[in-house]
């Protein structure tokens, strides 16, 4: 191996700081399965590490088939609309090192423009360890423009955003600055996507970005792409008046006068249409509306004087939680009915999954200045978590004592003796030691 790039991308404590935030982004997951793999390579992380890194500096690594989730689509108000969100999870290992990838990309010099876009807030890492980082940063700059004078604004989001960037040419981008045949043809690979369950999608498969248009949704590298693609968007967006924030395929443009938002809004109109690109009808403004009646951008309601989570996000971060207890309390009922009890769904592991949801959502949200709101939202989930220990105190007083344990997610010591030493059975009458060795 000559490449230098790839040297780096194999480096194990590359590969090590790759797999933590794997880790850390797979504990706030909603779904079981990724928490469940995560888990499993937990387990044994140390040696499953090192082959895989023995794998990568051998050159025998290769990215496995993905599967292909269409996650369905809802409305503000949290109604099904029809759609679906084409989401792609490759193997744990694949997402480790497409993430050991990025990691190498983002410390590339000549990349740094595309890296560290003040304009530009998704798939961007910190400059420094007290800078703001993705949505916090992106809503702390649209206060800068607003204290700076914008008084009207308007939202967008472009529409299927992943599935309509070329893979090749911005690879070639990337190749341009590297210089690094090796390091190409890997990274080729690692935004390539083949599905293994293309016949359980059927019809729905052609929504994935299988060809040679379009990136996964799930892949870490998916952002980055995204924002080399846009950097020309950005740069035109953001001459003359008026800034225009942009988050991945969302981006909200700013100005002193109506005028001047309308005029940037057509302007991306057209550089998107360029780009083989467009807005979605039902998720972006119409025209200029005056800030002073509030906006909403990246899951943040912005009115004067307030920061808040919208409606939505709060709705999904109560239904999520009600999701988790639920399903706990399903599992207490068939327990009751002598269905083993799995330890995910166990007293201790739902509070630590909860703790984690709302820890994830605090963070998340931690410039919001609403008290109210989040006040409203501490009450609800005290709600949740009072019915939820209630019906734990009844299932044990239902299960029989033996079982109780099962509850919390506690093992009984005397449940499996499959291990067990036999003692070895003795004949009635053994000759003495002594006996034997007389004779």
């Amino acid at each position: 191996m000559t490449s230098q790039l790839l040297k780096k991308t194999n480096y194990i404590g590359n590969v090590q700081a790759a797999w933590r935030v794997i880790r850390n982004n797979a504990r706030l997951s909603k779904s079981d399965d990724v928490r469940s793999e995560v888990r499993r390579f937990e387990d044994d992380a140390d040696a499953r590490l090192r082959r895989l890194h023995y794998q990568l500096t051998r050159g025998k690594f290769k990215f496995e088939p993905a599967k292909g989730i269409p996650i369905p689509k809802q409305d503000s108000q949290g109604r099904a609309t029809g759609k679906f969100r084409p989401i792609v999870l490759a193997p744990i290992e694949s997402r480790i090192v497409q993430r050991a990838l990025l990691n190498t990309l983002t410390r590339v010099p000549q990349l740094k423009p595309y890296v560290e876009n003040p304009h530009s807030f998704g798939g961007c890492r910190k400059v420094d360890d007290d800078s703001l980082i993705g949505v916090p940063a992106a809503i702390h700059a649209a206060l800068g423009a607003i204290s700076e004078g914008a008084k009207f604004y308007a939202s967008a989001d472009i529409q299927a955003f992943f599935t309509r960037i070329p893979k090749s040419e911005v690879i070639e981008i990337i190749s341009s600055v590297t210089n690094d045949l090796e390091f190409e043809r890997f990274l080729g690979a690692a935004v390539n996507v083949e599905l293994s369950n293309m016949a359980e999608l059927r019809s729905r498969a052609a929504e994935f970005p299988i060809e040679e248009i379009g990136v996964a949704q799930g892949n870490s590298l998916s952002p980055l792409l995204g924002n080399i693609y846009l950097a020309s968007f950005d740069k035109a967006m953001n001459a003359g008046p008026g800034p225009c924030f942009r988050y991945v395929d969302d981006f909200l443009i700013l100005g002193a006068t109506a005028s001047d938002v309308n005029s940037k809004l057509r302007l991306a109109k057209d550089l998107l249409r360029a780009k083989g690109m467009s807005l979605s009808p039902e998720k972006s403004s119409k025209g200029a509306q005056p800030i002073s009646q509030g906006f909403e951008f990246l899951g943040i309601d912005v009115s004067p004087g307030l920061i808040r989570p919208t409606k939505k996000a709060q709705r999904r971060l109560t239904s999520s939680i009600k999701a988790r207890l639920d399903a706990s309390q399903r599992h207490y009922q068939a327990l009751r009915k002598g269905v083993p009890l799995e330890r995910r769904f166990a007293l201790l592991e739902t509070l630590r999954q909860v703790s984690g949801i709302v820890d994830g959502w605090g963070k998340h949200y931690k410039f919001c200045n609403d008290g109210n709101t989040l006040a409203h939202l501490d009450g609800c989930i005290e709600e949740l978590l009072s019915s939820y220990l209630g019906a734990y105190s009844d299932a044990v007083r239902r299960v029989e004592g033996g079982r109780r344990r099962e509850l919390l997610g506690i093992g009984n010591l005397a449940v499996d003796d499959s291990a067990a030493f036999t003692y070895p059975k003795q004949s009635k009458r053994r000759k003495s030691v002594a006996e034997n060795t007389s004779q």
